[in-house]
């Protein structure tokens, strides 16, 4: 009893039968979830559909779906989304909905399925394949949806197919050619960019290693400018290579710019050399002055003179050395040096003297032979030994008229006397001893040998400037003093000094040997001089060694300078005729560079050796600049040349090689003169660039037209691609494409051409299969007219005069058949005629004609050796053959009248039902 209660009274939608359940289902209300959410779960489709056909609530839904996925429930969701039953929620709620959705499925089937545009779009934006794209793009019901997709489709191999694939909008294959083709274009922009960024790398490389020219940094800088013009898609070992490579030009102009500062250098320093001589000059003749100048020539100061004479003749000996020395200097030097040496030997003929001269003072002997034997230079002040013998001499003569009147003539105006005095007194006052001292020896000299007296007032200050003098001296002394001290207990000190190096020692004793000359009698003592001396001598006492080795080195360096000179002088005597100027400027570099190793030399030959090598280099000078200047005759003639190719009307190309050679040719002539060289470059360099800029703007004229080549080009692959024939007789299209292509051909040979080539050959080829086709279709479909006639003329009733003249001819050559074959061999070629037809459009041959199928293909095969013919003409040329055969009855042609039937049926819907075997042998 309880089961029956139970079932009597349980809801309906409890019921053990499905279609209850479901109609119990259907009329539940939309707010008994539970119930629902049991029936949704239900084991019946019917019943689950029913039930959920009951919720409107998209979030139950949702949940219902994840925990028991139905394809009622997904239905379900879809009808909501999508719109497609009523009442649906509103569509911004949809929307909202659908921009949170995670299951690919259902938005893929709202793409489809929905009944909003901006849902559908708003579903396309939630998916990211690539094949789904494609696949909404082709088959989609919305337009905006379609090209919405085809936008997002990005790849080139989806890209290609979209293009095969989209038969249903023209314009999504339109826009994804042309998205097609942009990619391509930007590819093969991309390997231009990358031929062209390989070529500039091994330009670069290359140009690390090329000798200096001028227009060395201007090229790197026109080159890394192209370089970040072509740096997009440069990868890292591109960078790098760039990197490394401008590094190393970097650093060839480094190399230059050091050795032109090294060049500026040398030259900076010879024109310090020149100014080095003429402070060298200027001070030797200031020494003289000051010897000449003096009270009394003293042993002091014919010692002091002799110092710095030696000094200033190292210095002069050392810059000679190093940088040589002109011809106008080494004759100031020598003069000098003269006046020198000529104070040396009246010196030497005053100790020859001497002792005559004291003889002749004690009237022992006459003093004027002797004085005339002496020679005594006016412009030398005397000893005092002299100047005693030169008073007594004139005392000796003062008796005399003759004397008394050059004595007055000699006596000085009052107004020359106040001048000197004035003279002697601003010199005091500025404190300048020397100056002061020479103008006060003149006037003392003056007075005693002319023996005129001053007045009271010039005498008084003539006394009053004497005493100033001397406190000048005293105070002179006294300053040089501590000097003097200093100098002792330096040499002193560099005696003990044994640790340092020989020839720190010996270059320190030589700069205390010119310090201690350059103090003159200042503070000077015997005591002094002789503790200087000793030390000096037992300083060179312990660098004995060392000095002999340095003068032997001396010795080695004056013999390669020697050797230099001579080697120069053969190559003087014998110049080569094809040497260059660079050549020899080489030969005057490498000699100079030798010339300054090969130092010090002994102080003696240094001077003679350096006026023979002096010479030698201004005659390789001279040789240079002759040389040179003829190099500068050779470069107006290629300037000139250079001129008139600018000028030339002949090709651009054909110039540019001739200036190349050109070019070649200056740099194997060598450099001019320096001025000469820059003006004769920059007019030759102007004139190779207006032949190169004219070769750029036709490289740029034919460039642009083969640009418009491949434009057209494409543009014409792109116009046949688009373009799909309807009908065969659409085929002068295809012609007329062809003639264009022809008169676009041939195109410049690159990879780009290629693959239009390619894809140009593969478009003609799939246009001419298609109209073919379409010939092979119109051409089968007159299969009911050639079957009329076929019946006719096996009745006799056919008028053969209203047929064309290739069907007229095969149909009279019946006759003859009927006479030259039997009935059984007009049926074989009947069958024949089947089997290949049955070939042409791809269907299975009978059982009973497949021993002819060899046959058949064989006799195809030969009729191809030549020019195959078209599936239109062989379908065409096979009915005339039957037409032809005879003698047949119309019994037997019924038999087979069925099978042809059926396979020109087959040709007449759409060619073949495959790809013709036929088409394949062909």
């Amino acid at each position: 009893m309880p089961g029956l209660f139970q079932r009597l009274f349980s809801p309906r939608w409890r019921h053990k039968d499905p279609a209850v359940r479901a109609q119990a289902a259907s009329q539940l209300s939309p707010n008994e979830l539970d119930t629902l959410r049991q029936l949704a779960m239900d084991e019946s489709a019917r019943v689950r559909q029913a039930a959920l056909a009951r919720v409107q609530d998209l979030d139950w839904l949702f949940q219902w779906h994840s925990q028991s996925p139905s394809e009622e429930s997904f239905q379900r969701l879809v009808d909501l989304l999508g719109g497609r039953v009523s009442p649906s929620p509103d569509l911004n709620t949809r929307l909202a909905t659908v921009e949170q959705l995670q299951d690919l499925a259902l938005i893929d089937a709202l793409i489809s399925h929905g009944d909003n545009q901006a849902l559908r779009l708003s579903a396309l934006a939630r998916i990211d394949d690539e094949g789904r794209l494609i696949h909404h793009a082709c088959e989609n019901g919305i337009t905006a949806v379609r090209h919405a997709a085809a936008e997002r489709v990005t790849s080139p191999e989806g890209l290609a197919r979209l293009i095969k694939q989209a038969r249903r909008d023209k314009q999504v294959a339109r826009l994804a050619r042309e998205r097609l083709a942009n990619l391509r274009a930007d590819a093969e922009q991309q390997n231009r960019e990358e031929v062209e960024r390989e070529k500039l790398l091994e330009t670069l490389e290359t140009q690390a290693h090329r000798p200096w020219e001028p227009m060395f940094e201007a090229r790197l800088k026109h080159w890394i400018k192209s370089w970040e013009a072509l740096t997009g898609n440069a990868d890292d070992t591109q960078r790098a290579r760039f990197d490394a490579a401008v590094t190393r030009c970097r650093q060839r102009i480094a190399e230059h710019e050091h050795r032109h500062r090294e060049i500026e250098r040398v030259k900076r320093e010879k024109s310090e050399a020149q100014t080095t001589r003429e402070g060298i000059l200027d001070a030797l003749d200031q020494a003289l002055k000051i010897a000449l100048e003096a009270e009394r020539l003293t042993p002091e100061v014919l010692q002091a003179l002799q110092g710095k004479w030696h000094l200033q003749e190292e210095r002069w000996q050392d810059v000679s050395d190093h940088y040589g020395v002109s011809e106008s200097f080494q004759q100031r030097y020598l003069a000098l040096d003269h006046r020198a040496q000529s104070i040396w030997q009246a010196w030497e003929r005053l100790q020859a003297e001497a002792p005559a001269l004291r003889a002749g003072l004690k009237g022992e002997q006459p003093l004027q032979p002797v004085l005339d034997r002496l020679a005594w230079p006016g412009e030398l002040p005397p000893t005092e030994l002299v100047l005693d013998a030169q008073r007594q001499a004139a005392a000796d003569r003062r008796g005399g008229d003759a004397d008394n009147v050059a004595s007055s003539a000699s006596h000085w105006p009052e107004e020359e006397v106040a001048a000197q005095l004035e003279a002697l007194t601003q010199e005091l006052d500025q404190g300048r001893y020397r100056p002061a001292s020479q103008l006060h020896r003149r006037i003392r000299q003056h007075l005693e040998t002319s023996g005129q007296r001053l007045s009271p007032t010039h005498d008084q200050l003539y006394k009053q400037q004497t005493a100033r003098l001397a406190e000048l001296r005293d105070w002179r002394g006294f300053a040089a003093a501590p000097k003097r001290e200093a100098l002792l207990a330096a040499m002193e000190a560099l005696v003990e000094a044994r640790e340092r190096s020989d020839a720190e020692r010996h270059r320190h004793h030589q700069q205390l040997i010119r310090e201690w000359r350059q103090l003159g009698d200042a503070a000077a003592t015997r005591e002094l001089a002789q503790r200087f001396r000793n030390a000096s001598d037992a300083l060179h006492g312990q660098l004995a060694d060392w000095e002999a080795e340095l003068e032997s080195r001396e010795q080695d360096n004056l013999a390669a300078r020697e050797a230099l000179c001579e080697q120069l002088e053969a190559l003087l005597a014998n110049p080569s005729a094809d040497a260059d100027p660079d050549g020899l400027r080489k030969v005057r570099d490498a000699a100079q560079e030798q010339w300054d190793h090969h130092w010090p030399v002994p102080r003696r030959q240094a001077a003679s050796t350096g006026r023979r090598y002096a010479r030698l280099r201004r005659q390789l000078q001279s040789l240079i600049d002759e040389r040179a200047g003829d190099v500068a005759g050779h470069k107006r003639e290629l300037v000139e040349q250079a001129r008139r190719l600018a000028e030339d009307p002949a090709p651009a190309t054909q110039r540019a090689e001739q200036a190349k050679s050109l070019q070649q040719r200056w740099r194997d002539l060598g450099r001019a003169p320096k001025g000469i060289e820059q003006t004769l470059w920059r007019q030759f360099r102007s004139h190779c660039d207006d032949i190169f800029a004219a070769r750029d703007a036709a490289r740029g004229e034919q460039q642009t037209r083969q640009q418009q080549r491949f434009d057209d080009m494409q543009a014409l692959i792109d116009r046949v691609d688009a373009w799909q024939p309807d009908s065969a007789q659409e085929r002068d299209v295809l012609d007329a494409a062809l003639a264009e292509a022809q008169r676009l051909a041939p195109l410049p040979r690159s990879r780009r051409s290629d693959g239009m080539e390619k894809r140009w050959q593969g478009i003609v080829h799939a246009r001419e299969i298609t109209l073919d086709r379409l010939a092979l279709v119109e051409e089968a479909k007159q299969w009911p007219d050639y079957r009329h006639w076929m019946r006719q003329s096996l009745q006799g009733e056919l008028d053969t005069s209203q047929l064309a003249g290739d069907l007229r001819q095969a149909i009279e050559t019946q006759a003859e058949q009927r006479r030259l074959q039997s009935p059984a061999q007009a049926e074989e070629i009947l069958q024949r005629c089947l089997v290949q037809l049955t070939l042409l459009a791809g269907d299975a041959i009978p059982e009973a004609l497949e021993p002819l199928r060899l046959e058949v293909q064989v006799a195809r095969l030969n009729d191809g050796l030549g020019r195959p013919p078209t599936p239109p003409e062989e379908l065409r040329q096979t009915l005339l053959r039957l037409m032809s055969t005879a003698p047949l009855t119309m019994e037997t042609w019924e038999r087979y009248e069925p099978a042809f039937d059926s396979v020109m049926a087959h040709l007449g819907q759409n060619g073949r039902h495959r790809d013709a075997e036929a088409i394949d042998i062909i």
